[in-house]
């Protein structure tokens, strides 16, 4: 049987902070919940999207002053200046492309982007807070392609390599990896993998690229970054 070979990025992020603006709040009340919070985009991911909300530990809110417009489970239904509440991940906060939303608990959205009872209406000057956390493991952080799914790496340049699998949706488009490495390391990179490849052929998992543990196919890749790019369906 095939190998299997592993991937795990690295979010170098700890948090990100946003404060609220009146524009920010406007744009809350007068566009469908759908797109309103598309002001808060996440970055300084190391050139990759996220997609998932399990790939965030928590998100905070620190209340400007009090407020009344906050779901019936938080606080009783109002907060007061200074006062802190963690979101329901599972129910109020989505990302799509690094773009936070959250459900508020009131506005003009309609009935399916608001919720009353953990939602959150924001105000001009609270502070959103989005937290990541060591070794956090979210749903996008970590992938494995069986090795007989690997198709082969181009050198975009001396610096970038761009590995290719056949995509487990049995599409014939390919899913891709982007490697960002020291530069002149194409090779060393495409040996260290054909040699994973090959050993002891069991279906043992076979690390090419851990940057959280600092684990790699190969000695001094310099690998500072990876992107995937699946396509559609997964």
């Amino acid at each position: 049987m095939a190998n299997l070979l592993y991937f795990r990025k690295e979010r170098p992020l700890t948090s990100q902070s946003f404060t609220i603006t009146s524009t920010n709040v406007s744009n809350w009340a007068n566009i469908d919940q759908g797109s309103a919070t598309s002001f808060m985009e996440i970055t300084g991911l190391g050139g990759d999207d996220i997609d998932s909300d399990t790939e965030i530990a928590s998100v905070t809110v620190t209340a400007v002053g009090t407020n009344n417009d906050v779901g019936s489970n938080i606080s009783g239904g109002g907060v007061v200046a200074g006062e802190v509440t963690t979101l329901d991940m599972g129910d109020v906060v989505d990302i799509t492309d690094s773009k936070l939303r959250i459900e508020p608990a009131t506005g003009s959205g309609s009935g399916d982007n608001i919720d009353t009872a953990n939602g959150y209406t924001l105000k001009a000057g609270d502070i959103v807070t989005v937290n990541f956390a060591t070794n956090h493991f979210g749903l996008e952080q970590a992938f494995v392609y069986p090795a007989d799914r690997f198709i082969g790496g181009s050198a975009t340049n001396g610096t970038t390599t761009v590995l290719h699998f056949n995509a487990l949706k049995g599409t014939d488009n390919d899913d891709t990896i982007t490697v960002t490495h020291t530069d002149g390391k194409f090779t060393a990179l495409m040996a260290g993998i054909n040699d994973l490849i090959n050993a002891n052929k069991d279906h043992k998992v076979q690390t090419v690229i851990d940057l959280m543990e600092d684990k790699y196919c190969a000695p001094s890749l310099g690998i500072t970054g990876i992107v995937d790019a699946k396509v559609a369906g997964y």
